[in-house]
């Protein structure tokens, strides 16, 4: 799996960040929206690295999506605004709208360690 996924944008001038990114494995949904900024569609997906920037998805290579959609996982109540940054076949990059929190990161961490994966 391609590593292109998450570079936070930059100022002119500066250059790009990285964050650490996690290895997990969990469903979650794409959610397009549509007009009245209401849920159009949910596609099926699976999460398979995060970072507080930006995730890797296991995704249908036939389906198209917009540029810009809500990422929830499984097991969370928040919808993560992204942009697609990457897609190669199943594979699709995407960034966050804002930086996820670390408080965030760390119960999506322990909730993948206490499921057994």
């Amino acid at each position: 799996m391609s590593m292109i996924m998450h570079r936070a944008q930059a100022s002119s001038g500066q250059p790009a960040g990285k964050y650490p990114h996690y290895f997990i494995e969990r469903p979650c949904r794409i959610l397009v929206i549509g007009q009245q900024l209401k849920a159009k569609t949910k596609y099926h997906c699976l999460l398979r690295h995060i970072s507080i920037g930006g995730a890797m998805l296991d995704f249908n290579a036939a389906i198209m999506l917009p540029k810009h959609f809500f990422l929830e996982i499984d097991g969370f109540k928040e919808e993560i605004g992204c942009a697609a940054v990457h897609r190669n076949g199943t594979e699709l990059g995407v960034r966050f709208n804002m930086l996820l929190a670390q408080d965030f990161l760390r119960r999506l961490i322990r909730m993948q360690f206490s499921s057994g994966a």
